[in-house]
Protein backbone atom coordinates (compact mmCIF):
# COMPACT_ATOMS: atom_id res chain seq x y z
CA UNK A 1 0.00 0.00 0.00
CA UNK A 2 1.60 3.40 -1.09
CA UNK A 3 1.09 6.39 0.89
CA UNK A 4 0.06 9.76 -1.03
CA UNK A 5 1.47 13.16 0.64
CA UNK A 6 -1.28 14.98 2.49
CA UNK A 7 -2.83 17.84 0.59
CA UNK A 8 -4.18 21.24 2.07
CA UNK A 9 -7.50 21.61 2.66
CA UNK A 10 -9.49 23.49 0.16
CA UNK A 11 -10.99 26.11 1.99
CA UNK A 12 -9.31 29.36 1.84
CA UNK A 13 -6.60 29.74 5.07
CA UNK A 14 -7.45 26.54 6.37
CA UNK A 15 -4.05 24.67 8.12
CA UNK A 16 -5.42 21.35 7.82
CA UNK A 17 -4.03 18.47 5.51
CA UNK A 18 -6.29 16.10 4.31
CA UNK A 19 -5.71 13.48 1.27
CA UNK A 20 -8.09 15.64 -0.87
CA UNK A 21 -10.76 17.96 -0.23
CA UNK A 22 -12.23 19.74 2.75
CA UNK A 23 -10.90 18.33 6.11
CA UNK A 24 -13.65 17.05 8.53
CA UNK A 25 -14.45 20.45 10.19
CA UNK A 26 -15.28 22.36 7.03
CA UNK A 27 -17.39 19.67 5.56
CA UNK A 28 -19.88 19.57 8.47
CA UNK A 29 -19.78 23.59 8.80
CA UNK A 30 -21.29 23.28 5.42
CA UNK A 31 -23.48 21.27 6.40
CA UNK A 32 -24.76 23.00 8.96
CA UNK A 33 -24.62 26.41 6.89
CA UNK A 34 -26.83 24.49 4.40
CA UNK A 35 -29.24 23.76 7.21
CA UNK A 36 -29.18 27.70 8.56
CA UNK A 37 -30.13 28.78 5.18
CA UNK A 38 -32.89 26.71 5.03
CA UNK A 39 -34.14 27.46 8.59
CA UNK A 40 -33.54 31.21 7.51
CA UNK A 41 -35.51 31.80 4.51
CA UNK A 42 -38.11 28.54 4.10
CA UNK A 43 -38.49 25.63 1.61
CA UNK A 44 -40.45 27.95 -0.30
CA UNK A 45 -37.47 30.74 -0.87
CA UNK A 46 -36.18 29.65 -4.08
CA UNK A 47 -39.13 29.44 -5.98
CA UNK A 48 -40.47 33.09 -4.56
CA UNK A 49 -36.95 34.34 -5.35
CA UNK A 50 -37.25 33.38 -8.80
CA UNK A 51 -40.91 34.08 -9.43
CA UNK A 52 -39.85 37.57 -8.33
CA UNK A 53 -37.07 37.53 -10.80
CA UNK A 54 -39.34 37.16 -13.64
CA UNK A 55 -41.06 39.83 -12.25
CA UNK A 56 -38.27 42.43 -11.65
CA UNK A 57 -36.24 41.45 -14.33
CA UNK A 58 -33.88 44.57 -14.20
CA UNK A 59 -31.36 45.50 -11.46
CA UNK A 60 -32.71 48.98 -9.92
CA UNK A 61 -28.94 50.19 -9.58
CA UNK A 62 -27.58 50.09 -12.91
CA UNK A 63 -30.56 48.38 -15.05
CA UNK A 64 -28.70 45.07 -16.06
CA UNK A 65 -30.03 42.05 -15.63
CA UNK A 66 -30.92 41.12 -12.54
CA UNK A 67 -30.19 37.84 -10.44
CA UNK A 68 -30.49 38.38 -7.05
CA UNK A 69 -33.74 39.27 -4.72
CA UNK A 70 -32.42 41.23 -1.77
CA UNK A 71 -34.10 42.23 1.14
CA UNK A 72 -33.95 45.26 1.62
CA UNK A 73 -34.28 48.19 4.02
CA UNK A 74 -34.27 45.45 6.43
CA UNK A 75 -32.76 42.03 6.11
CA UNK A 76 -34.65 38.73 6.47
CA UNK A 77 -33.15 38.08 9.74
CA UNK A 78 -34.67 41.50 10.95
CA UNK A 79 -38.14 40.93 9.50
CA UNK A 80 -38.13 37.73 10.93
CA UNK A 81 -36.59 39.51 14.63
CA UNK A 82 -39.61 41.49 14.12
CA UNK A 83 -42.49 38.51 13.53
CA UNK A 84 -43.22 39.88 9.79
CA UNK A 85 -45.99 37.73 8.77
CA UNK A 86 -44.63 37.85 5.32
CA UNK A 87 -41.12 38.86 5.28
CA UNK A 88 -40.57 37.72 1.57
CA UNK A 89 -43.34 40.47 0.25
CA UNK A 90 -42.31 42.22 -2.59
CA UNK A 91 -42.37 45.21 -0.40
CA UNK A 92 -39.06 44.06 1.27
CA UNK A 93 -37.40 42.87 -1.72
CA UNK A 94 -35.36 44.44 -4.64
CA UNK A 95 -33.85 42.94 -7.47
CA UNK A 96 -29.98 43.76 -8.08
CA UNK A 97 -27.56 42.25 -10.38
CA UNK A 98 -24.52 40.17 -8.45
CA UNK A 99 -22.15 42.84 -9.53
CA UNK A 100 -24.14 45.40 -7.65
CA UNK A 101 -25.66 42.97 -4.60
CA UNK A 102 -22.03 42.59 -3.49
CA UNK A 103 -21.02 46.43 -3.60
CA UNK A 104 -23.97 46.94 -1.71
CA UNK A 105 -23.30 43.92 1.20
CA UNK A 106 -19.69 45.52 1.26
CA UNK A 107 -21.08 49.16 1.97
CA UNK A 108 -23.48 48.23 4.71
CA UNK A 109 -21.84 45.15 5.90
CA UNK A 110 -18.34 45.76 6.35
CA UNK A 111 -16.23 43.08 7.05
CA UNK A 112 -18.91 40.38 6.40
CA UNK A 113 -17.66 36.90 5.61
CA UNK A 114 -13.99 37.97 5.50
CA UNK A 115 -14.26 39.52 9.24
CA UNK A 116 -10.92 38.52 10.54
Amino acid sequence: MTSHPLKPCTSPGCPNRVLGGRCEWHTKLAGQQRTHWRELYGDDWPRIRLEYLCRHPWCLLCGRMASVADHHPRGIRLLILQRNPDPHADRHLRPLCHSCHSQETGKHQPGGWNAR
